[in-house]
């Protein structure tokens, strides 16, 4: 996502997962260079749009509680490869002591203009529902397809939900009744995510499971920004 706010443009990327390849290879999966490839691919837009300022929305390393050696040595290589950028970090529920690790700060939450970030792991605050869009992560959603011959794939979604007005009201009652949450893909390749088909209700982040947005009046569109049908 290509966020704008006054006169600046924001690359917003989530769910990195660092690390990730390293459990893969315990199980014989061995991936090389997975880590430096999203930091390419993220250098790679910055350049093509002239970028200077990126997002991280949360889920930087793929440890819950402190990384091991190798994983930090992924992650102070990944940001030394980005560092002529300006980086904001807000956290997820995989980033306890990363900011420890990589020495920046991390934020819990980010306003810019009318667009509130958050990982999506908590609810956000008063001031957030406020707000015009809600950008937030954790989800790592996927759309199931059918194809002509009976055959099924998936493909990572985004996902764009309206308040649900009754419910909102409960714990909100200030919210935005116009406000939009929008759920992004996993940045990382190595993470297809959950369909929404399969995906538990109380799996999902609390805004959704706890009806505060419609799950079911959801607008899901695919990586090329065409709009899917589910169910």
């Amino acid at each position: 996502m290509i966020a704008k706010h006054g006169n600046a443009s924001h690359l917003v990327v989530a769910d990195l997962h660092i690390g990730m390849e390293l459990g893969l290879s315990r199980r014989g999966v061995h991936l090389f260079n997975a880590t430096d490839r999203m930091a390419e691919r993220i250098s790679g837009i910055m350049k093509e749009f002239s970028l200077k300022d990126l997002i991280i929305l949360g889920d930087v390393k793929e440890s819950i509680l402190y990384p091991e050696a190798a994983e930090i040595r992924l992650l102070k290589d990944f940001f030394s490869q980005l560092d002529k950028f300006n980086i904001i970090i807000v956290a997820g529920n995989h980033d306890a002591h990363l900011a420890d690790v990589i020495g920046r700060p991390v934020e819990k939450e980010l306003v810019l203009g009318g667009i509130g970030f958050l990982h999506g792991n908590r609810k956000p605050g008063d001031e957030m529902m406020s707000l015009d869009y809600l950008i937030n992560a954790h989800d790592h959603m996927a759309v199931r397809i059918e194809e002509r011959n009976g055959t099924f794939y998936e493909q990572k979604a985004w996902a764009i939900y309206d308040l649900n007005k009754k419910a909102a009201k409960s714990s909100y009652a200030k919210a935005n009744e116009k406000i939009k949450l929008v759920s992004m893909p996993a940045f990382n390749d190595l993470i297809m995510g959950t369909t929404f088909e399969r995906s538990p209700k109380s799996k999902l982040n609390p805004l959704l499971s706890s009806n505060t947005f419609n799950n079911r009046s959801v607008q899901v569109y695919n990586l090329m920004g065409q709009k899917m049908r589910i169910g």
